[in-house]
């Protein structure tokens, strides 16, 4: 079974919907949020889940528009959730404008889980390129960050994992045949229906800290963000955010390189944005579907 971490635009907060085969998709409690963050910004965008070695779940999240944390929390069920923490992964970073849409994934090579997120960093003063202040997003100019832990409780220092030379945000990371694919939005563009840019590009990696190259050529429609990358046991599925037009779209591989769009087969729920799927037991999604 799936569960797609989600939050939504009146209710930044975690939320789920599940779903047996990664198409049909229902949301849990009546579409009401599962948990709320009462810490920083008090807002959990872009929810993401991960189950460690030990069976705890560990949930990321972002702590608003303007933060050099990530929220941090932990299930051991994904009923009952811990109080939200934030975790300060970008807090000795001079310049540090923002910490988006963290995720995480399991370094086999370096015995780590890796967390990854979208920061623009600018040391002279807190400015986007273009001299605009704080509080204007269209002054950000992001780039990959990464830090890893062993436990979720000590993080390394932060480093920049990719950098193609452009704006980039939203990086989802998934073990394909022995290397790293990362799924990553190209932030370039304007957000308006017509714009070039705002897709969804691939790069991989030999090892999860990079370096990350042979970027694709876009491999979803325009514009999108948000993306999350499973294997449902027989195809590969990518998820995303139309941001612009307040829906959520879909496509499906049988390789994880050549990507056709299948929203016709999708069934969503309203309101889904920006989110993370997580497999998980049959047994822990019965219980979720009991429960809420």
């Amino acid at each position: 079974m799936f569960v797609l971490a989600h939050f939504r635009t009146e209710a930044e907060a975690l939320h789920y919907a599940v779903s047996d085969d990664g198409y049909e998709w229902k949301a849990l409690n009546d579409g009401e949020a599962i948990l709320w963050s009462d810490v920083g910004a008090e807002s959990i965008r872009d929810p993401f889940l991960i189950e460690d070695r030990t069976g705890t779940y560990h949930l990321l999240g972002t702590d608003g528009w303007w933060s050099e944390n990530v929220v941090h929390a932990t299930s051991e069920d994904l009923l009952e959730w811990s109080d939200p923490e934030l975790v300060p992964v970008m807090g000795d970073v001079p310049g540090v404008r923002n910490t988006w849409a963290p995720e995480c994934f399991y370094d086999r090579e370096a015995d780590v889980y890796r967390l990854v997120w979208s920061s623009t960093v600018d040391p002279d003063g807190g400015r986007g390129r273009s001299g605009k202040t704080d509080t204007d997003t269209d002054a950000l100019d992001h780039r990959i960050w990464t830090c890893s832990t062993p436990d979720f409780e000590t993080f390394s220092a932060p480093s920049c994992l990719f950098d193609p030379g452009y704006n980039v945000i939203d990086a989802c990371v998934v073990r394909l045949d022995g290397e790293y694919l990362m799924a990553f939005k190209d932030e370039r563009g304007e957000n308006t229906v017509d714009t070039d840019h705002k897709d969804v590009r691939l790069a991989r990696a030999p090892v999860g800290g990079g370096p990350f190259a042979d970027v694709t050529e876009p491999v979803t429609p325009a514009p999108v963000e948000g993306p999350t990358v499973f294997h449902n046991g027989e195809e590969w599925l990518m998820l995303y955010d139309h941001f612009i037009d307040g829906h959520y779209g879909a496509s499906r591989s049988d390789d994880a390189r050549h990507w056709e769009v299948c929203d016709s087969a999708m069934e969503f729920p309203d309101g889904l944005r920006h989110g993370d799927v997580l497999e998980v037991p049959d047994a822990v999604g019965e219980e979720l579907r009991e429960a809420f």
